[in-house]
Formats: C-alpha cells, structure tokens, sequence
C-alpha cells in the first residue's frame, strides 16, 4: 500500500496556478507546527540564522513587508487581518514619520491594507498620527482600514473627520478609559498580563464608552480567542494552532469517520468509483462534492450534473484536496471555528504551493499535510487520535506527532507565521528554498485561495 506521500503525483492544483515563485530546489523543509506542545529534546532545531542582515532602514526589503494575522469576527469567521512591519523596521521608524524611507513603508503597509479591505475584509494597521497629518499619506487609507493611532489626540480634528468619511475606523491603544478623542475602537494587546486582565480592560471600556469597537490581538491561546470574543470583543488575533493543553479522547464524529474512509480509499490506489458509490450514498457530501466541481473556483468548462462525472474529471489529486477540506469543515461546533477551518486550508495551500515550486511530485498531499496541522483543536481531539484511522507515510506521522523528519521544518515555518516571529521566519524561509518576500506573497495568494473555498462551502 501506498502512502499519501507517495500518492501526490499531480503538481499543479486544477484551481489555480501555483502562488508566487520560489527557487527550485529539493525538497528540504519548511516548517510551523500546529500544536502548542514544547518541542521535545529531539525535534529539528531552527537552522542557523542567515549570516546577511540589513544594516541600514534603506536596505531593508519592501516588497510585501505586512505580516498577515487573521482577525477572528464575533461569528468564529476570517473576518479580517492584522498587517504588522518587521519588529525591528517598527524600531526604526519610532519617530521618524516624515522620513523619506518611513513614508514607504508607510505606503507598503497601506497598499497590503488596500488589498484586504478591497476582498471586504478589515484590514488593521498601526501608524503614528504624523504619518496620517500627511495629506498624501492620509489619501492612501483604503475604506475598511483600522488604523490604530497610539497618539490620536494629536491628529487634526479635521485629518480623523476626513478619514472617517472615507470609511476608516481610528483607534487607541489600551489604557484608562477616556471618552476623549473618541475613538471608533480601542485595541487591546494580549501578553504577559495574561487573559484576566484583557477581560477587565473590556469591561472598563464598555462602561465608559458602550458603543466602542474592542479588538484583541497577540493572543497565545486558541482558547483566549474565543473566550475574549464571548466576552464582547469584536475582533480578536492570536495563534488559533495553539491550546493550553491537549484535547480528552473521545470519538470521532460519524462525518469525519466517512471521509477518513475516503481519503483511505485513495492512500490505497482504490478505483475512484468507490470513491462515487460512497459519496452517492451521503446526502451532504453529493451536494458539497457537485457544487465543488461546479465551483469558479475549479473552473471546469461544462456543467457537472453526476458524482461520476465530478469523480472522474476532478482527479485524484483533487479529489484528495476536497475530502481534505471536508475533513476541516466536519468538525464540531466551537466559537473561532470557521476562522480554524479557514486557516487549515491556508495552511495546505502554502505546504502544497511550496512542494511545487520545489519541484516535489507529492505536492497534492502536501496540501493534505498542511490541513492535518491543525487536525487536534479542529477535530478537538488529541492529535495521535485523530491521525489514528488514516493511512499516513512515516515522514508525515513523525512531523504532525513529534516534529521531526524532513517534513518538520514546515510545520515550524507555520508557526512562525502564527507567532508574527519575524526572525523565525527569516530562518525558516531560508531553510526551506526561499526568502521573506517571497514567503509573504505565497501567504497572501494562499489566504485568498483559502477564503474562496470557504466562502462555496455551506
């Protein structure tokens, strides 16, 4: 019997082209695990940091500097991003916000906002208000843009009342509670404080200004997440991969169970008219399977009226990426959970697009491994349990289970991009064929792959 791994035989998605280009090379690693456990004494150690760095803020890279976080809606939905610089370009422009070089990034920063407001989603950046005193600047500022102000007091009067008609929302940083400058949200920061506190500072804003928009971002717990948004905070960001501690076993649910046997079926080279007769014989995955095929997003030249027909032009590979989506979106109820769902599918689309640009014949069940990291808080059982009915390779058990192997590094990169650890990311983009850059447009283009998917499913 064949493993996933040595099942992926066909490259190139039938949705898309693959995401931006990265240099061809063996497949070596990539990287970021799903789980919050502590790396054990023999899991891959982070590859030594790149020799190179920027001296000067000029030679730092500009392309596609956002760092992207989703930001979790009241409804457990990718309701938009969080857009952060590199912690040390943040250094360098403390106070230097009429400077030629902190007005690109400035610009970089609002034109990666412009994108995500444009897909209808909030787009939540920070800048100081000397930068949005810049009439120039201000002109940048897409509707739909958050745009955090740490000294908002001193934005003109009438600079916030121009941004506000063209449809931004101004915010202040955390503190004590004032009704003046009134600002259209408060952004709290999770940290050492711990959850408690972040709750506490909820409660004290909504007494003194009620109708105040709460957002939350640098979480440490998928469980603060969800908690903070119970308690009324409308947006909220954190590492969704990440529990306080791991799931009790319990059984998996009879909708996971089926397509387990499915993607079982396919480890094993079945004829995919089993595949046909199994999904025949469920209501919801007939329907789920034909509007999938029928989709834009598959683009298929001929309407798609039979299983058989959506069976047999799909594809194996493909077909393995929609029973891995399947796989996400039968998990149990829990309040972030379409964002986790959303971000699995990220995920698979990043492992997979990096396997092809590597020239990996396996990169369908890259996208298979990808969706698998985050399998524990989406299933919300322990992890060993949950990969225990699928037929996996070895390299795909020893990352997911002790993140170790080839495949490791991958899981690192992840999480190095659910941390927004910048020098972490660094190395591991290396590590795995790459650079930051180009790292960041594989993200976007995956993001916005993701969030399609999502939006066909019902």
């Amino acid at each position: 019997m064949l493993s996933w791994l040595k099942l992926g035989r066909s490259a190139a998605p039938v949705s898309k082209p693959p995401p931006a280009a990265l240099p061809a090379r063996a497949a070596a690693s990539a990287s970021a695990p799903v789980r919050p456990a502590a790396p054990t004494p023999q899991a891959v150690a982070p590859p030594p940091a790149p020799v190179a760095r920027a001296a000067a803020l000029e030679d730092l890279p500009v392309d596609g500097l956002g760092v992207r976080r989703p930001l979790v809606g009241r409804q457990g939905q990718v309701a938009g991003f969080e857009l952060l610089l590199a912690p040390a370009v943040e250094r360098r422009l403390a106070g230097r916000a009429d400077t030629p070089s902190a007005q690109l990034y400035h610009r970089v920063l609002l034109n990666t906002a412009a994108a995500v407001a444009a897909g209808g989603r909030a787009a939540l950046v920070r800048l100081p208000a000397a930068a949005l005193a810049q009439e120039a600047m201000a002109a940048l500022v897409p509707p739909g843009a958050w745009v955090a102000v740490s000294d908002l007091a001193t934005l003109p009067a009438a600079q916030a009342e121009a941004l506000r008609a063209r449809g931004a929302h101004l915010g202040v940083p955390d503190g004590p509670p004032q009704a003046e400058p009134s600002p259209d949200f408060v952004l709290l920061q999770g940290g050492a404080a711990g959850i408690d506190s972040l709750l506490l500072s909820v409660q004290r804003w909504r007494e003194v200004l009620p109708r105040v928009r709460l957002v939350c971002t640098g979480l440490q717990h998928l469980e603060d997440v969800e908690q903070l948004l119970q308690a009324g905070v409308d947006l909220a960001s954190g590492e969704l991969g990440r529990s306080r501690s791991a799931p009790p076993p319990r059984p998996l649910g009879a909708a996971a169970l089926r397509i387990v046997g499915l993607l079982n079926d396919l480890a094993q080279d079945r004829d995919t008219s089993v595949i046909a007769d199994a999904v025949r014989g469920d209501a919801t995955l007939t329907y789920r399977l034909l509007r999938y095929a029928n989709s834009p997003a598959i683009g298929l030249k001929r309407a798609v009226e039979a299983v058989d027909d959506a069976v047999q032009l799909l594809g194996r590979a493909e077909l393995r990426r929609w029973l891995s989506v399947q796989l996400a979106a039968s998990s149990p109820g829990r309040a972030a959970g379409r964002a986790l769902e959303e971000s699995a599918l990220a995920r698979g689309r990043i492992l997979e697009a990096l396997a092809q640009q590597n020239g990996e014949l396996n990169a369908g069940a890259h996208f298979t491994f990808g969706v698998l990291s985050l399998i524990e808080p989406l299933l919300q059982v322990p992890v060993a349990q949950a990969l225990g009915p699928l037929r996996l390779g070895e390299d795909f058990r020893a990352a997911l289970l002790h993140r170790q192997g080839a495949l490791a590094p991958r899981l690192a990169m992840l999480e190095a991009w659910d941390r927004g650890d910048d020098e972490a990311l660094e190395q591991w983009a290396v590590a795995v064929g790459g650079t930051v850059a180009q790292m960041r447009e594989l993200v976007a283009v995956a993001w916005q792959w993701a969030t399609e998917v999502d939006s066909e499913s019902p």
